[in-house]
């Protein structure tokens, strides 16, 4: 039986009592997602069940992509009679864990660059103004540890992420605040990032490449696709439903696509939507990051979309990081780094560290030119960062 996640809350009933009458293996994939624990509903529904099946069996290539406690459900779940706590869960999860890293795949390390861009002088101007109520927001969180609070944070993290990557993608908000400001910003043009992006793509389309672009937001990745039309591009997000692979409209339909015909150059995708369960590196070979989040497993697991078994020894992998200079990109890059490293020092698997290689910060002349997975620890050094800024 193949049960979602989503399922388990719905299906409890059922599900209990179909482990309680017979003998029943159940395995987790992808069990970073009961990593909230007994505190968010489906975890909760998935670890109620915990001591019914005969066998268990948790599978995750990111285990633990926040933090050392994301390990201690799914160690529960294995081993619910067993205590565990945040010191001792990884010299517990390492005599029963097994781990394949990419040396013994036999693939070679990824190339990992990162592109800076600088911010315009209006667009520099209106984000001093965003990043003040992101520290507020930050600020009050810490002495207000509250949902509400929390939520809050997260949404303003969230505009930030966007306006650096797109300013037109908070049009409406930001011209209520600061009238007629924004409208100077887009007459700049799209920004910094986009603009690269979309040159860098038809660059590596002209050098007969095809390229995958991640973005975090829906309204970017239906952007992007609709501005590159003429290199046939499809997109994949949380609203393109799964089913026929002959059918263009569908998320297989348009994988298939980006495979098979020779006339589609991009795909661009959200890494909450396609960062499982797709596999294009028999095609593909170079992606293109927009902008990230605080997650950790989106970033990791969206990177092996085209770094994965399969490859041939000899083939390179490009990944390819575009940043604003002196924005939020620089603490999500500094935070994602720390919990891939956290991870890579847990599982004893240094293939996971990564190591960008910074490119010409400046343009050429070639150039044209949820806050997810925020934690505790994030928000320190977003507070940390956006203050010291605005020094």
């Amino acid at each position: 039986m193949l049960v979602s996640y989503q399922q388990v809350p719905r299906s409890r009933e059922l599900i209990t009592q179909h482990l309680a009458r017979h003998r029943v293996h159940v395995f987790l994939d992808e069990s970073h997602r009961i990593k909230a624990g007994a505190a968010r509903m489906t975890a909760n529904a998935v670890l109620s069940v915990s001591q019914l099946p005969v066998g268990k069996l948790v599978m995750s290539g990111t285990p633990m992509p926040q933090a050392v406690d994301d390990l201690l459900p799914q160690f529960s779940f294995l081993y619910p009679e067993v205590q565990a706590t945040s010191d001792n869960v990884i010299d517990q999860m390492r005599p029963i864990y097994v781990r394949t890293n990419k040396a013994e795949l036999g693939l070679r390390p990824p190339t990992v660059v990162t592109k800076t861009l600088s911010m315009s002088p209006l667009q520099t101007e209106l984000y001093g103004y965003m990043k003040s109520e992101v520290a507020r927001q930050a600020a009050l969180y810490l002495t207000d540890r509250t949902r509400g609070a929390f939520r809050n944070l997260g949404r303003s993290v969230t505009r930030l992420l966007m306006f650096v990557s797109h300013p037109a993608l908070l049009s409406r908000e930001i011209e209520i605040a600061k009238p007629g400001l924004l409208a100077a910003v887009m007459a700049e043009g799209k920004g910094p990032k986009l603009t690269y992006v979309l040159h860098r793509s038809r660059e590596l389309a002209r050098e007969g490449k095809k390229v995958l672009i991640w973005s975090s937001f829906r309204h970017n990745v239906e952007f992007i696709a609709a501005s590159l039309q003429d290199l046939g591009a499809v997109f994949i997000h949380g609203s393109v439903d799964a089913g026929d692979d002959d059918d263009d409209g569908t998320r297989e339909g348009r994988i298939k696509l980006f495979h098979d015909d020779p006339n589609v150059r991009v795909m661009v995708a959200n890494p909450a939507a396609a960062s499982e369960g797709v596999s294009l590196h028999t095609v593909c070979h170079h992606a293109l990051y927009l902008d990230r989040t605080f997650n950790a497993a989106h970033f990791l697991q969206s990177m092996d979309r085209i770094h994965r078994l399969g490859l041939p020894p000899d083939q390179d992998t490009t990944i390819e990081i575009v940043e604003c200079a002196k924005s939020v990109d620089e603490t999500v890059d500094m935070r994602l780094g720390a919990k891939i490293n956290a991870m890579a020092a847990a599982l004893n698997d240094t293939s996971l560290r990564i190591d960008p290689i910074p490119m010409d910060s400046q343009p050429t002349d070639s150039d044209e030119l949820s806050g997810g997975g925020l934690d505790a620890d994030d928000v320190q050094a977003l507070l940390r960062d956006l203050s010291g800024d605005s020094e």
